[in-house]
């Protein structure tokens, strides 16, 4: 069907290049990249820290390239985070702690640039919260709350590499996932984002998410957006603002989603 970006990238990229540091993102998964590649692409860049991202089923392969990160400069700092390292952090830095410095708990960008501001300035990790590493013993630091103002984050579109992103919604299409919110507070029994989330949500304003939409409409050709979030519409206020100004501002982009039945019974009016 073709493979589409990790927004994650741009909300963490973004975020460090805020902080003063040069993120590169490197999306080897959709490249198709193998170790040859990876491992050339690594002794290309030369980076300082390598940084990855693990749900489950990529927790394997993610280690890996950890460990040839740290054999080809064993200097190189190894981060990983996401869903798996947030839960499993125990195991993996008891298995793992030859090659794997951090793992950083929960939402990332807050903490991946304490993380580093740390490191370069020789100051005391210890005090980073959302963290877990390897000293002697696995340590943990103090969880991190949620980031409150979702529209404060910085992005970086910029540092997409767009052309092998080859999933094509319509004919002549380019797609782009985005976050409008994040978190959900139901209980499916199915679902582990309740546990990831805690139950809460925090949504972007409508007027943020909207104008994003525009640049990159109008930066990247993007005509369709694939919205990432658990539960996009639990606000009704805020979710028909957003079609209101999509509307209003001549937007045109179409928008791909998941959300909740019980929603879309409570939207009967405003489907159209």
């Amino acid at each position: 069907a073709g493979v589409w970006l990790n927004v994650a990238f741009v909300y963490i990229a973004g975020s460090l290049r805020a902080a003063g540091y040069e993120p590169v993102i490197y999306d080897a998964m959709s490249h198709w990249h193998g170790y040859d590649e990876i491992e050339r692409r690594i002794r290309d860049i030369k980076p300082d820290v390598v940084a990855t991202t693990a749900f489950t089923a990529e927790i394997v392969d993610a280690l890996k390239v950890l460990k040839l990160a740290k054999s080809i400069n064993p200097e190189t700092l190894t981060v990983i985070g996401n869903v798996h390292p947030t839960y499993c952090y125990d195991e993996l830095l008891k298995e793992h702690n030859g090659y794997l410095d951090f793992i950083v708990r929960g939402e990332g960008e807050v903490t991946m640039v304490e993380l580093m501001n740390a490191v370069s300035s020789g100051g005391d990790v210890s005090e980073v919260k959302g963290l877990a590493y390897w000293q002697d013993q696995v340590v943990v630091t103090p969880g991190r709350g949620f980031i409150k103002d979702l529209d404060s984050l910085p992005t970086a579109w910029d540092l997409i590499d767009w052309p092998i992103y080859t999933y094509k919604a319509m004919e002549g299409s380019v797609l782009a996932i985005v976050s409008s919110s994040r978190g959900c507070n139901q209980q499916c029994s199915f679902c582990s984002q309740q546990l990831f989330w805690e139950r809460k949500w925090r949504g972007r304003s409508p007027e943020n998410f909207v104008t994003e939409l525009e640049y990159l409409r109008d930066t990247y050709g993007v005509n369709v957006v694939m919205i990432s979030d658990e539960t996009p519409t639990l606000d009704r206020n805020r979710w028909e603002k957003i079609l209101d100004l999509l509307i209003e501002r001549k937007v045109g982009t179409k928008v791909l989603m998941e959300t909740r039945v019980d929603d879309i019974i409570r939207d009967e009016d405003i489907m159209w």
